[in-house]
Formats: structure tokens, sequence, C-alpha cells
């Protein structure tokens, strides 16, 4: 006789009174009772796995089930209304019914992709296709009408339990439920017959196809695509054509939809698409809407040459009205603190503006800059479009500084997980200064930038066509770069000058005879005195590892490069030992934002001082004594640099002998006159301004007396920072250099010069491919800045087949240079490490070897005249930007739209030709996308974007590749995955966690004005100005500041209002923290797809290398 728990009347699922433990009891009754197994009839409006494993031991022993779901009934307050048009009658609740069948399909898929990824997951679902497949259950699906009845019916009226449970874990375990159980006959058979009737109605539906899809064995290359469907996939499917009387190709229209979406978000954007691919057309498009549709006013802010050459041509072309300004004229202008009337308006009433070249405004302390910013201030915010295809020049912090001018605070993309943008790009900094594309600022870069490399036109828009200078249509394609080595021979300048001026900088062994005191004076403290702050220490080390390396940059340029900074050097410490008489040391330049010293700019900032300190706490006496030494040795070096006469240097003999034979070679090659001048056309370029008078002063001279070089004469003209070189503006000598490609306005548009002497002034921006030839006169520190040069005159739209670009090298003592060079990175570094710098504030630090080995690697690839790095135009081999994986995305979806946007969740795949073992996961949090990559046995963990797409970046081809051990670690690597996830989640849930560190600068600044407030200033401005403030600003803002504290003359008061005014000429705006992410649980953390990645030729190769060794 059965119990009471073998035949359940009433279940609610409170405590243990559950369905699931009921159903489970009735079973095993009916399993000891009978000898032959029962059969079972579910009907449930929903199913899951985690429901059918809480009965999988009992169903697997039954002579058979028959499970029937259906589509639940609308609630009444949510069934839509009928509108005019609609079907009537049954015809209307057929369309409701067919709705609800359609969600209850995608609730089923939905719920499949929320299983995870876990062994005993994958064992179920195993499991239930093992069953499903077994020929003991048949599945069906009620399609006529709403299915809202539930029951469990046990077959020759063994009994039945109804009610409102669905066969799912909650309802049969944790839902509020209620269920009744009937066990005599008469009302069972009814419910059968009942159960009967619908299921010959419903059609017969393919349950196991909803979870085989987690099984199937996807190729690498769809797990790719669906990684890339999450983070690029909505805004694609977003993009819009482009319908516009500008002609315009694909990959520029493309560029615009891009542009006008980020304007919109941020209200700015930079485009930087690599030199010639037509930056111009896409801020025109821009412009051309703004004004013709929006009915809006835009101004262009370009260089002079610019905006009288292309821009004033493209406007006469296009017929349209926009205003235009010259960097000068921006200046100028007496609503931006000038003195003359440029704009025709007032400044709020301008909506857009455009900015060309807009590198030229990366330093935040110059008078253009200030302009600017007081140009975009006011509400609602402008839009700025920068053009720029170098953003970064001489350090990351110059995209930083372009960024501020539009990305309103310093948390703008919390939402992708970076709370301080300063503090990404210090972080960048630390890892790599001269690295210029680092992977941490990959997802900044894809959020403000649209960026197109020359291989990236090649390779997804060949044969496109762009438009020419004259408008019309032209094929994409480039030039053919030919490197040729000049050799010549340093030690014939100034024979034994070399190796005693490598014992001053850095010798190879021992301490340099050049102390550089006079820039580490916190070196000289009296003995007791504490080092008060370590990193300011490790900053002026810095600072001496840079001006020793401007220093050797200079002496191989030119002897007059060197004696006029050495002298320059030298009168500074006069001056420093002035300033130890009267009381005080002047400090050092206050740095952090490292970055090459291969320019003028960059060194004379090296050598500006940054306030003063009291002598109280010095050496003075062993400090005046290190100083004198300097002193006397810059003096001497000095020297013996001015004994060198120009017509005793081999190097200006070498150039000579280098113009001779382009002038032969035009010559030969010419067709006519025209094109024999402008074969013979060539950019000379020296990183240096003295090095440009020495070479220009010399060829001058030459070009009268040396025949070879009689076409020439007349035709040298030059270039530097100075506007206007022996009578010739800077724009004059552009536009008399090259007429045709700059588009010369008229008045200014004769063909007048040959010879171009420049620095690089005019390595940016400037369209110079009438010419054919550039020399590089210094040898190539940086490599990339040969590149940026070469970029003048490789463009589309060049005449010549054939460009040549000489690098000057001294071949007998190009390793020693280098080795110097080397040699002070490293000293630096050890330096660093010496004392412990918590941060590392000296540039490169542990990467120092391997960055300066990969220059070495580059500078020996162009002394073996290799074009390698022009071809790429000076990206790296296998280098992807936002805009690449966007393309690929493209491709993709016109040939697997279907397969990836129904992927299942958790899906999985595997390749062996990876960069690293290990394994890759994209989850989500909500709408937020996370990518890992999880090393194989190794605690090291990738989690920026850029760095895990790398590691999983396959063809279509790449096959699918599974070992073992990879396999069987997925489960613990996507919980290691998973656990970095959350609590990096977790972390900024917390406010105190997104609050950035303020610099000491900043902290007196506010602390002053809490003491001293402004008179007559409202509370929530005073609030503002306080927020503003306590932010974390850069050097450059710190230094102004600083300098209004230690005004040691003003009053309080006085230094209050100074502060408020510089406050405002900087454009600091109120810092405003992240807002805290809400808290989460880690199962929130679900898995979309993951790639198991074997590094078999990696592995390999580092074999090899190991037997070898051994």
């Amino acid at each position: 006789m059965a119990n009471v728990n073998d035949k359940p009347e009433f279940v609610d699922n409170r405590g243990e009174n559950t369905l699931a433990s009921a159903l489970q009891a009735h079973l095993d009754w009916l399993a000891k009772t009978y000898a032959k197994p029962v059969e079972l009839s579910i009907a449930s409006g929903y199913f899951n796995p985690q429901g059918f494993l809480l009965l999988a031991d009992r169903l697997e022993g039954l002579a058979g089930v028959r499970l029937m779901i259906g589509a639940e009934p609308i609630p009444p307050p949510a069934i839509p209304k009928r509108k005019p048009g609609d079907p009537r009658g049954e015809r209307f609740d057929e369309v409701l019914v067919n709705d609800a069948l359609r969600k209850l399909e995608q609730g089923l898929l939905d719920d499949r992709d929320l299983l995870g990824l876990s062994v005993e997951t994958d064992q179920a679902i195993e499991r239930l296709l093992a069953f499903l497949e077994s020929g003991l259950i048949e599945v069906r699906r009620y399609e006529r009408a709403f299915l809202h009845g539930k029951a469990f019916i046990f077959n020759d009226n063994e009994g039945v339990i109804a009610g409102s449970s669905n066969f799912t874990r909650a309802g049969l375990t944790s839902n509020l439920e209620l269920n009744l159980g009937r066990y005599d006959p008469h009302p069972v058979e009814q419910v059968k017959d009942w159960f009967d009737d619908l299921w010959e109605e419903a059609a017969p539906y393919d349950l196991a196809a909803v979870y085989e899809a987690r099984l199937v064995e996807h190729t690498p290359y769809t797990i790719f695509l669906r990684v890339l469907w999450e983070l690029y996939g909505e805004e694609l499917q977003e993009m819009a054509g482009i319908d516009s009387p500008i002609t315009l190709t694909t990959f520029q229209n493309d560029g615009i939809d891009r542009a006008l979406r980020i304007l919109d978000r941020y209200n700015g954007v930079i485009v930087a698409d690599g030199v010639g691919l037509g930056k111009s057309f896409i801020a025109g498009e821009i412009i051309r809407r703004t004004v013709q549709e929006q009915r809006q006013r835009a101004l262009l802010i370009a260089p002079a040459a610019l905006r009288d050459g292309a821009w004033a041509r493209f406007q006469a072309r296009q017929n349209l009205y926009f205003e235009m300004l010259s960097y000068e004229q921006l200046v100028a202008d007496r609503q931006l603190g000038g003195d003359q009337i440029n704009l025709d308006t007032d400044i709020q009433d301008y909506q857009l503006v455009v900015i060309d070249e807009s590198q030229a405004f990366r330093n935040p302390l110059t008078s253009r800059a200030h302009a600017l910013r007081l140009l975009l201030q006011g509400k609602p915010p402008k839009k700025l479009l920068q053009l720029s295809a170098t953003p970064v020049n001489n350090s990351l912090w110059d995209l930083y500084n372009l960024l501020a001018y539009f990305i309103g605070h310093d948390a703008r993309f919390a939402d992708r997980g970076i709370p301080s943008l300063k503090e990404r790009f210090q972080t960048a900094v630390n890892e790599d200064p001269y690295d210029l594309e680092p992977d941490l600022l990959f997802d900044i870069l894809d959020a403000v930038t649209v960026r197109r490399t020359r291989s990236f036109v090649k390779r997804w828009y060949a044969n496109e066509r762009i438009p020419g200078p004259d408008g019309e249509p032209i094929v994409i394609s480039f030039p053919t770069p030919r490197v040729d080595r000049v050799s010549y021979e340093l030690d014939d300048v100034l024979p034994g000058f070399f190796d005693e001026f490598e014992q001053a900088l850095m010798p190879e062994e021992g301490e340099p005879l050049l102390s550089m005191a006079r820039y580490t004076p916190l070196l000289y403290l009296r003995e007791g005195v504490e080092l008060e702050d370590p990193e300011e220490y490790g900053r002026q080390l810095g600072l001496i590892g840079l001006l020793r390396s401007g220093l050797l940059k200079r002496f191989e340029s030119s002897s007059r490069a060197f004696s006029l900074t050495a002298n320059k050097m030298a009168d500074s410490h006069d001056a420093f030992l002035a300033s130890l008489d009267r009381g005080y040391i002047p400090s050092p330049a206050v740095l952090d934002e490292w970055g090459e010293v291969d320019n003028d700019e960059a060194f004379d900032e090296l050598l500006a001082e940054s306030g003063s300190t009291s002598t109280d706490e010095y050496d003075l006496e062993r400090l005046r004594d290190a100083v004198t030494v300097d002193r006397d040795l810059l003096r001497h070096f000095a020297q013996r640099a001015e004994s060198v006469r120009p017509t005793d240097d081999p190097k200006l003999a070498a150039l000579v002998d280098e113009l001779a034979e382009i002038a032969l070679q035009a010559e030969e090659e010419g067709l006519d006159a025209e094109d024999a001048r402008n074969k013979r056309k060539v950019l000379v370029f020296s990183y240096f301004a003295d090095t440009v008078d020495w070479i220009e002063d010399y060829l001058r001279e030459q070009v009268e007396s040396d025949p070879r070089l009689e076409a020439f004469r007349g035709r040298i003209a030059s270039v530097s920072s100075q506007q206007n070189r022996h009578g010739v503006r800077r724009d004059q000598a552009v536009f008399g250099f090259a007429p045709v490609s700059t588009d010369a306005p008229v008045g200014s548009d004769d063909d007048r010069f040959e010879i171009l002497v420049t620095t690089d002034v005019l390595a940016e921006g400037q369209n110079l491919q009438q010419a054919r030839h550039t020399v590089n006169y210094d040898l190539p520190w940086n490599p990339m800045r040969l590149v940026q040069r070469n970029g003048r005159i490789d463009r589309i739209a060049s005449r010549h087949n054939d460009i040549y670009i000489r690098c000057f090298f001294p071949d007998a003592r190009l390793d020693a240079l280098l080795d110097l060079e080397e040699r002070v990175r490293r000293k630096l570094a050890q330096a660093a490490a010496s004392i412990g710098l918590e941060s590392e504030v000296i540039p490169e630090g542990a990467t120092s070897e391997q960055v300066f080995a990969d220059t070495r690697a580059e500078i020996a690839a162009l002394q073996r005249e290799e074009t390698a790095i022009f071809e790429r135009a000076g990206e790296e081999l296998g280098a992807h930007s936002g805009e690449e994986y966007r393309q690929i995305l493209r491709r993709g979806l016109e040939q697997h739209r279907d397969w990836i946007e129904s992927l299942p969740w958790a899906a999985g795949s595997g390749f062996a030709a990876g960069l690293a073992k290990g394994h890759f996961f994209c989850a989500t949090i909500g709408n937020t996308v996370a990518l890992r990559f999880v090393h194989f046995e190794e605690d090291e963990l990738i989690d920026d974007t850029l760095g895990c797409l790398r590691m999983i970046d396959c063809e279509q081809d790449t096959e699918r590749a599974m070992p073992g051990d990879l396999r069987e670690g997925v489960y613990a690597a996507w919980q290691r995955a998973r656990e970095d996830i959350f609590n990096k989640w977790q972390v900024a849930t917390d406010p105190s966690n997104l609050q950035p560190r303020i610099p000491k600068t900043f902290r007196r600044a506010a602390a002053h004005l809490r003491a001293h407030p402004p008179q007559d200033m409202p509370a929530p401005e005073f609030d503002d100005l306080l927020d503003t403030v306590e932010a974390p600003w850069g050097t450059r803002y710190s230094k102004v500041l600083r300098e209004v504290l230690n005004e040691e003359e003003a009053t309080p008061e006085e230094i209050t209002q100074q502060l408020v005014e510089k406050i405002a000429e900087l454009g600091m705006q109120p810092f405003r923290a992240p807002e805290p992410l809400p808290v989460i649980e880690q199962e929130e953390v679900q898995l979309i797809c993951w790639m198991a990645v074997d590094a078999v030729a990696v592995q390999e190769e580092e074999q090899h290398h190991a037997d070898l060794q051994d």
C-alpha cells in the first residue's frame, strides 16, 4: 500500500514540498510496484536542461516519455490591441500565437546560451542529447493555440499531477506554484484524453537541435568573427550610405560614417588616415553637411600653405562657403586674445571646427592652443574635427593633449573599463615611451579616431579610385621606394674627437666625465638631508639621459649643431653658478612627458628651468665643483667643434656628390625640361635648424663653383622653425618648391626651387610629391621619422614611378654610436632600479634593451638599403587597427552572417599556429563585452582588447585544432578569466576606487583656494573651481600653477586671482569621477565564445634556440 508521499496530492514548492521530489517519489513507487516500466506524458509551457537533470535518473528508466511544449498565454494587460488593418477574429489570435511561439523558440535559445561553460554543464547537455536521441522520448510543440495547462500524466491511469509548474528547474523546485495530484481513474483518464487530443494536433519539434549547436565543431574563423561581431556588429548594422555631390571612394564613405558617429558621441574625432588617403575629402563632406544640410557655421583652421592652396581649391571647386583661418590668424583674432578681426562672427555661432594638421596643437601651453580652447568654450559644445596623419609626434602625451580639446573629463572612457584617461596614458608611457601605438591605448584610439593605413586600403579596397589633385578620380597606387646608403667617415671631421667625447658622455666602464650635475642637484644634498620625493630624483635622472642622447645626436648631425648646443649649455652652467652665489638653485625642467629629443623644440624644453629652491640643504662646494667641471668640458668640446670648416667636412662633400648624381640622373631620364626639373627636386632633412644653416650656407657656395650643380643655381631654399629665412617665408618656400602638388595659389605658383633644406617642420602635412628625392642627412635614430618624411613625396598622386630615399651613415663608427646611445639608455634603467622607484618615471625601464634592439635592427636594414619600412609606411607587420577588424567583419558578414549571428554562447574552437599557448574568452556583463587571454600553465593574463585579438587572429582557411590538454584545461581557464572580469568589475563598483591620484601641485592649489577663496565668487562656481583643480592634470599644467604658487612677492589674494585666471586660460574643466558600476554576482559574467590557442611554431622555435645553446 502506498503512503502519502508516494502519491502526492498537494505540491507548492515551499520548503521540502517540491514538485521534483513529488515526481521522484511517485516514479520510484511505480518502479517498485510494477515489473514493467511505465510511460510518462508531460505538458509544459517551457523546458530547460536543469529541469531534466532533476528527473533524469527516473526518466531514463521509463518505457517512454511524451513531451509537449507550447506557448504560454499573454497576460491580459500585455495583450496587444488590434489596430485597423490587422487580421480579425481567429486570424488575429493566430498572429498572437505565432508571435508567442517565436518568443518561446528564442527563449529556449537564450536559456541555452546562459548555461555557461563547465564540466557539469557539458556533461548535462551530452546526457540530455543522449536521451533525446535514445528513442525513449518524443517531443512535439502545440502550435494551434496558447498552451496554458501543465501536467505530468502517468500511463494506465496511475495518476496525474497538474497545476502551474513548467518542466524547468524553477518550476520543479523554487517558483511558488500550485499543483494537485489525482489518482482516481476517472479524472486521470480525462486528463490523459485531453493530452492525447492535443498530442495528435501538435507538430514534431526538434528539441535536440537547440542543444546540439553547443557541441558543433566550429572553425576558428567563425569564433573570431563572432568576437568581432560582439565588438563592432551593432555599429556596422547602423551604418548608412553616403549620398554626396563630392566624389568619394568607398573607404572614404566608410570613414565619414565612423567620424560622424564619433562626433555625435564625443563632440570630437581625430581622422588619422595615412598620408595621401584623402583626409581632406572626409572633412570636406562633413563640412558640406554642416553648411548645406544643417545650415550651420563651420570654421577651418589650417597652415597658411594649405589654406591658400588645397583648401582654397576645394572650396572653389565645391562652391562651399566656410571660413578659413591660418594658425597665425586664429591667435591674432580679437575674440581670442589678439588685436585683429579675422573671424566673421561671434565665436559662439560656430558649430563645427575643423583643424588640418592638428598635431600643431599638441603643446597645450602655446598661444595657438590657448586660442583654440577659448574658441571651443561655450554651450552647447562645438564639434571638433581634427585631421592628422601623425597625431603622435614625439610622445604619447601629444595624443593625450589633442584628445583633451574635446574629451570633457578624465573619466570619459569609464564605460570602456578606463576610469582615468591620464593614468592609462601614464601606464602606456611607463611601459615604453617610444612605442607610439601601444596596445594599452587601442580602446581609446578606437573610440575617437578614424585611422586607415596604406596597407589597409591596398588590402580591402583594391582598384578603388580616389580624387586626384584636380578632383578627377585616379586609381590608388603608390610609387616604389628605393633606398640608397650614403657613407662618410666620422673621424675625418675631428680625428680622435669621438673617443674623447665617448669617455665624457658614457664610457663602457666607469662613470662619465660629464656628470650633468647642473641638472641633478638632488644628488648633491647635504649629508643627513632626506630625499623627499624619489620620483623627482628619478625625473632628474631621466632628464640627464635625454640630454646626453640629445648631445650625441647633435654631434653626429654636424659640428655646428654640436658646438652651438654645447656653448648654450655652458652658458646655462655659468648662470647656474651665479645663482648659487645668490643663494638659490634653479630647478631643472620637470618632465614626465618623455619622448625623442631629435628636434630643437624638444631639446630646448629639456634645457628650460622650472622655478628655484634655496641652497640651504645642498652641499654647495661639491655641487659647484661638479658644475664647473662640466662647464669647462662643454666649452672645450664646443671650441674643438667650432674649428671645423665646411670645406673640411666629409659629410657635406658626400651630400654634394649625391646632389650631382641626382642632377645627372634627371638630365638623362627627363622627358622634357619640366620633367627633368621635377626629377631633380630634392628634400634635404635634418633634425636640427643649426644643421640646416650649415648645409644651406655650404650649398649656396658650391652651386656657384661646382659645374655639376649648375642646374641648382639660385634654386635653393630652406625651412625651419623660423617663418622667414633669407627673405623667403615658409609658405613661399613650399609653394615655390612644389607649386603643382601643393595647389599653390595664383601669385605663388612659380616654380622657384629644386633643393629644399628643412627640419621636420615639413615632415608632416605637406603635399610635396612633385619631388622625387629625400635625403636624410642625420643618422636615422628614429626610423619612423624617415617614414614621415618620405610621406611628403610617397603619395598616391605622385607622377614618379620610383622615389629615392638617401640615408647618411658613418659606416666605420655606426656601431660605436649606437652602442653609446644604448649605454645611455641602459644607465637610466639601472639608476631607476637602484633607487627603487614605485612608478617607472624613467622611460623604457625594463623594456629598454628590447626596444632599442628593434630600433637597431631597423637602422641596420636601412644601411643595407632595404625598403620594407617604407613599403609598409612604418606599419608593424601584422598590425591591426579597429578599422582593420571592422573590415574583416564586413567581409565575413557577406558570406557567413547566419553562422555569426546564430552561434550559440559558450561555443569554442581552437587552432595551432598561435602566438602563445592558452585560452581566449569573450564574455559579457549585460551589454559590456570583456575579453581575456589566459596563458597556459602561467599566471599571466591579457585583458586589453588588441592584445587579446592578436592572440586569436586567424584566416578563413585556418584549420581547427584542439589538443587534449587545451580541451581539458578550458574549464579552469574560464574560471580564472571569469574571476578576473568579476573582480575588476567589482573594484569599479566602489567609488573610492575610482578617485584618481592628484599630483602635489594641484593639492597645494586646492588648499590655497580653500584658505583664500576668491572674493564674490558664488558657492556653486567655487565648488566647480575646486573640482577643476583637484584632478589628475598633466605636468605642463602643473608647471604653470606651481609658478603661480611659488611667487614669493605676491599676496595670498593675488595668488588666488592668478590661479583663477590661469585655470581659465588653460581651459581646465571640473573633474567628474566616473559613475560606479552596479554590483553584480559572478554568475552574471556570461561566456559568449572561447578559443583554445596552441603555439606549435613558437614552441618549436624556442626548442631550436635551446638546442643551439646546449
